[in-house]
């Protein structure tokens, strides 16, 4: 039996209902909408560590952060783990290709990624990490050399992609082929006129959870973070295309999800790395026409970071380890609902010492633990084992009540606080994990600009095959 390809596509900090077909009446993604129409589109999918490295990290082993070594951003990803997807691809018979930013080696910005970091990808052709999307920066596999486009960075990569499915198709080989897009991770200003002032702050409305010193800042941001996502379902477009053309879009098993949301001022904050709903909930979509029934609408809570993986394994008829923390969302794809999947997503930050946090990026500055969950009724948080946060979404769902310290819910929070037990012990994670020193070769953003421009001024073009 034929096995089928993998296309993923990974928007960095794109919201759940950035998308029209998640109830966005600004946007129009109309690529991406047909995508879910045709397909499954999950409505709850929460990712348990909404940070950018411990996602991609669990993407590729299957495992919690807290176990894969991944406690934050910037950190060099163990090699010594016994499953990477992507070698279980290859082990399969794939051709494997990432493209874009990689950012699981530590190590400086804008530089290539060795090969040991690979996770098994055939091909690597991308940069370790940062977001410089006009005039950028790439590595074509083990190349020294720093190449540059004229195009758009997501243009370009679009076309690496379509190149990387020519010729796996031309040696007769399934393929698996991951494609992280930057945009629309900030700076959101940073992209083609055209897209950037699509959207004028004026269209923007906004949710009563934005207060009024922060609204005409959402405003303008909001314009531009939409530009960026239809500018991504543009390239999303011209992916599903190709692979129309190549005549191989029927066996190819197409992913859409992000690895966390966007604030978006929500609470006065921007960015991500906290638990309300506005940086975890994520848009999760998978296309298959022979394996998944058009208009297949999942309600059921899954978690990208850990699911996804067995998930493309069990699809691709690959044996699951059974050391993976994820389930696999097949029976649910097949049948609209699964009951022997759980029925919670975790939720976990693992800190840094206080004295090392004005170091890191803002996301990465967290002096403190925190551990939770989420079901179809709450949300509960501790900080550094104490309760801290109670969301009851049967009453409201915005996340404004805060009843961790109302005597109403006093019974309610004892039994989640021993349920967060239980799931901590199940999963062996304690609140003693934290990140004791700064990322080896860790740079300020001044000193990341420096090698860029080092690095640029020696780049040279590479014409497209495409």
């Amino acid at each position: 039996m034929k096995k089928p390809n993998v296309i993923l596509v990974y928007p960095d900090q794109l919201r759940y209902d950035g998308l029209s077909c998640n109830g966005n009446k600004v946007v129009n993604t109309t690529n991406i909408d047909t995508l879910a129409q045709n397909g499954a589109n999950f409505n709850e999918a929460y990712t348990s560590y909404p940070l950018c490295c411990p996602f991609r990290a669990s993407i590729m082993t299957g495992l919690y952060p807290h176990k894969n070594g991944m406690y934050s951003n910037h950190y060099p990803l163990r090699t010594d783990l016994p499953h990477y997807l992507p070698s279980l691809m290859k082990e399969e018979g794939y051709k494997t290709a990432w493209i874009g930013k990689w950012h699981l080696n530590g190590g400086r910005k804008f530089e290539r990624v060795p090969k040991e970091y690979w996770c098994g990808f055939d091909e690597l052709i991308g940069y370790g990490r940062g977001h410089h999307y006009i005039d950028s920066l790439y590595y074509r596999n083990e190349d020294e050399t720093p190449y540059k486009s004229e195009k758009y960075e997501p243009t370009y990569q679009t076309e690496h992609l379509m190149d990387f499915i020519n010729r796996s198709i031309e040696e007769d080989k399934p393929f698996m082929g991951m494609i992280c897009y930057g945009p629309p991770h900030p700076p959101v200003e940073m992209q083609p006129e055209e897209w950037k002032t699509k959207f004028s702050p004026d269209q923007i409305e906004l949710p009563i959870t934005i207060p009024e010193d922060t609204k005409d800042k959402a405003k303008k941001y909001i314009a531009q973070y939409y530009g960026m996502i239809e500018l991504i379902d543009k390239e999303i477009g011209r992916l599903v295309n190709h692979l129309k053309e190549r005549e191989v879009f029927d066996d190819t098993i197409f992913i859409i999800v992000s690895d966390h949301g966007d604030m978006c001022g929500e609470y006065g904050m921007f960015e991500k790395s906290i638990f309300y709903s506005s940086a975890s909930h994520v848009p999760l979509i998978i296309h298959y026409p022979n394996g998944i029934k058009k208009c297949t609408e999942i309600q059921q809570l899954v978690d990208p970071l850990i699911d996804i993986t067995p998930t493309i394994l069990d699809l691709c008829g690959v044996n699951v380890p059974e050391t993976m923390d994820g389930y696999s969302m097949k029976t649910m794809l097949a049948k609209g609902e699964d009951p022997s999947f759980r029925d919670f997503v975790y939720y976990q930050i693992i800190p840094l010492p206080t004295e090392l946090c004005d170091q890191m990026d803002r996301p990465d500055r967290k002096p403190y633990s925190e551990r939770g969950f989420r079901t179809k009724d709450v949300m509960y948080v501790e900080k550094e084992n104490v309760p801290f946060a109670l969301f009851d979404y049967t009453r409201e769902k915005l996340e404004f009540m805060n009843c961790v310290d109302n005597y109403k819910y006093y019974l309610q929070v004892e039994e989640a606080s021993k349920k967060l037990n239980n799931i901590m012990k199940q999963f062996g994670d304690n609140w003693q994990l934290k990140r004791e020193v700064l990322p080896p070769d860790f740079q300020t953003q001044k000193e990341a600009i420096k090698d860029y421009d080092n690095n640029y001024s020696k780049a040279v073009y590479e014409k497209s095959s495409i």
